[in-house]
């Protein structure tokens, strides 16, 4: 049996090219796919995005429920802290 894929799709603007690499530097296997206005993101199990990398990333402080602001959708239940946002599937 396969894992269930944890999914984030994000606008495809500055900020949301920049939060995708972020995401990629700290998730191993993931996959990006570019499509018109936006990032899809996908990986098995789960997806961490960490407040830190994105904010060296961005070169600004970055809280995780910033996210929000180019978040288009997700595949998975939501944890998020004040340092990571997390998508994953618990089964």
């Amino acid at each position: 049996m396969s894992k269930s894929i944890a999914l984030l799709c994000i606008q495809a603007t500055d900020e949301g090219r920049t939060i995708a690499e972020a995401i990629r530097e700290d998730n191993e296997g993931v996959v990006i796919t570019n499509k018109p206005a936006m990032i899809q993101i996908e990986r098995e199990g789960r997806i961490v995005v960490n407040a830190e990398t994105v904010s060296e990333a961005l070169g600004r402080d970055w809280e995780p429920e910033e996210l929000q602001l180019v978040l288009i959708s997700t595949g998975g239940q939501i944890d998020e802290t004040d340092d990571e946002f997390i998508v994953y599937w618990n089964n």
